[in-house]
């Protein structure tokens, strides 16, 4: 029977194929045509490399995933300021702030950064090894005076004292100063020093001094609690969803809390608070408010949360005491010679501080850079590589770059290729290889490449160059799982997760954010979740609930039965059994120790 069907499959086969056929111009042509284009179109839009474009949702199986896509200036502008009329009770030592004070008109935010002076007096400047890496400046404290600091608007614009709409500092008696910024910063001579005038403008960004367990009102005047306001603005139409999907949760523009780095609790995606914003056009600043509580949680707040140790997500600064390799000479565009880091990415840093390629206009922009010398081989997307750039003294190839040795010489060709491995030499127990001028004693723990130089030396032998990581900030990815190893390998990405290189905790410093919280300006559509805007705000009230259990603190404060803030709970109290109580109030000590001794001598007793 087998053998019957497969003849039969066979010798139609042999048939011919009858296809229809119009004469051209008439009704039934037009419409095989149209048909036909239609197929064509289909298949082009369905194509891996524009399918993003044009049929997004069809990218993601997972609909709740953020992409960041902030727009360009010329295009709209997007304006966020949090608490725009001055504390959140709106009410500041008896002045009552208008509530409505930052609705339908426009407002600026002004942020200051200690100046060169400032962070000498106060001891802040960076170290020498991260003289190179173009720090920015450091962010000032809400209460800094003007001679200390240097205005910038929302823009990141320098503005002048003139233009501020900051009132005056105020001058008063100060016994302790004895002249200009002796021995105290904001000293401005013999007896007398400056503060920061009480009250600030109204429509103003008040992002640095959030206070989680005032109430607020909004523009009509009605009082929440634990809340603040926000002002909003769009220079375009906002993302207002309608019609059947008005109540959809996953379509609209929404301001949306989350913990920058997220906790050991919470991955940054977390939304932590939220509210849909409903008005399609803005003439000006919309306030509205937002809630401080943590997960719509009403025993829950948001709190001045700090992180005490490191995990996967913290950002930490390499220190000087990370490995420093010796690699081949840097390139020369001069001679056309010499060492670059691969991948290239146009508009960011290369090798390993170069990001993902992942949308098609930045495969375009990889691809144009390509045709330009010195050229990168053809990489995976989770390797960084060194390349050498060489002249090439004999045979050709299509990677050849040709360059005439000025206007009547004769015409060089270059090439480059991954730089030579290091090898290991019995006869003097160093590392070397053809492209490195001088050997060294061990190989580079980056890259195999270049040699690794004797701990404590900060400079490599002559013609040689350095290569090391101190003085960059990345993101821990992966954590030894024994932390009392004092050998544990912690894996730490500068470029987003697509490598990553392993260093000794004892290498690492944990840098963290100026400011505890974000608020993102979220269009949410049908297939993705879109980051249009990123606001960082600081709550500095109330202090974290300490977890006893894990011993660390909660990314939130917890409210006992009258709303006031417990010190410390399990994170599963009911109130049947009575919590540990501390003889001492212990938050964030400098020294890194997490209790008092009476704390540990309690842990101690409830263990046994």
């Amino acid at each position: 029977m087998m053998q019957f069907l497969v003849c039969l499959l066979g010798w139609t086969l042999l048939l011919p194929v009858s296809r229809a056929q119009y004469q051209k111009g008439t009704s039934k042509y037009e419409q095989a045509k149209d048909e036909g284009e239609d197929v064509l179109v289909e298949q082009i839009r369905s194509h891996e490399d524009v399918k993003e474009y044009f049929y997004p949702e069809k990218m993601y199986d997972n609909i709740d995933i953020y992409r960041t896509e902030i727009p360009l200036s010329q295009e709209y502008t997007i304006g966020i300021m949090v608490s725009p009329c001055g504390d959140n009770s709106t009410t500041v030592d008896g002045l009552i702030i208008p509530y409505d004070c930052c609705q339908g008109i426009f407002g600026d935010g002004e942020y200051g950064y200690l100046t060169d002076n400032a962070m000498a007096t106060y001891g802040v400047e960076y170290p020498l090894f991260r003289a190179s890496r173009s720090d920015p400046k450091i962010l000032a404290e809400a209460d800094e005076i003007f001679e200390n600091i240097v205005l910038y608007d929302d823009r990141r614009q320098i503005m002048s004292v003139e233009t501020s709409r900051r009132a005056d500092d105020e001058i008063m008696v100060a016994e302790e100063c004895v002249g200009v910024s002796d021995p105290f910063p904001y000293c401005t001579g013999v007896r007398m020093k400056k503060v920061k005038f009480s009250y600030n403008a109204a429509c103003t960004d008040n992002n640095e001094t959030v206070n989680a367990m005032l109430p607020c009102y909004d523009v009509d005047g009605e009082l929440s609690s634990h809340c603040i306001q926000v002002s909003y603005s769009q220079s375009s139409f906002i993302h207002v969803c309608g019609g059947d999907f008005a109540d959809d949760d996953h379509c609209g523009t929404y301001l949306e809390v989350h913990r920058q780095n997220g906790s050991p609790y919470d991955s940054e995606e977390v939304v932590l608070a939220d509210r849909k914003i409903t008005t399609r056009e803005t003439a000006g600043m919309v306030t509205t408010t937002l809630s401080m509580l943590y997960k719509n949680d009403p025993n829950k707040i948001l709190c001045e949360f700090k992180e005490t140790v490191i995990r996967v997500g913290t950002m930490v600064l390499i220190k000087e005491t990370a490995p420093m390799c010796c690699c081949p000479a840097v390139y020369n565009t001069l001679n056309k010679e010499g060492r670059f880091s691969c991948p290239s990415k146009p508009g960011t840093a290369h090798g390993p501080f170069a990001d993902s390629i992942d949308t098609l206009e930045e495969q375009v922009n990889r691809d144009d850079s390509q045709k330009s010398y010195p050229f990168c081989p053809l990489l995976r997307e989770d390797e960084d590589v060194m390349v050498c750039a060489k002249r090439a003294t004999k045979g050709f190839s299509q990677d050849t770059y040709s360059e005439r040795d000025g206007r009547f010489g004769a015409f060089q060709r270059y090439y480059s290729e991954p730089c030579a491995p290091t090898n290991y030499s019995k006869i003097d127990s160093t590392w070397s290889s053809p492209d490195l001028l001088n050997s060294y004693p061990g190989r580079c723990d980056y890259f195999d490449s270049c040699g690794k130089q004797t701990p404590g030396l900060r400079y490599c032998s002559a013609g040689d160059s350095t290569f090391t990581f101190s003085g960059y900030i990345g993101k821990v990815v992966e954590i030894p799982i024994n932390l009392d190893d004092p050998n544990g390998i912690y894996k730490v990405t500068f470029n987003d997760g697509r490598t990553s290189y392993g260093f000794l905790l004892t290498d690492l410093e944990m840098m963290e954010p100026k400011y505890n919280y974000e608020l993102w300006f979220v269009q949410r559509t049908p297939y993705d979740l879109v980051i249009q805007q990123r606001k960082p705000f600081k709550v500095v009230a109330p202090k974290c609930t300490y977890d006893i259990v894990n011993q660390r603190y909660f990314p939130y404060a917890v409210l006992d039965d009258s709303g006031q803030p417990l010190n410390q709970a399990d994170g599963g109290f009911d109130g049947i059994e009575e919590p540990i109580t501390y003889e001492t109030d212990v938050f964030y000590e400098d020294t890194g120790v997490r209790r008092t001794a009476a704390a540990a001598t309690a842990a101690a007793g409830r263990d046994e």
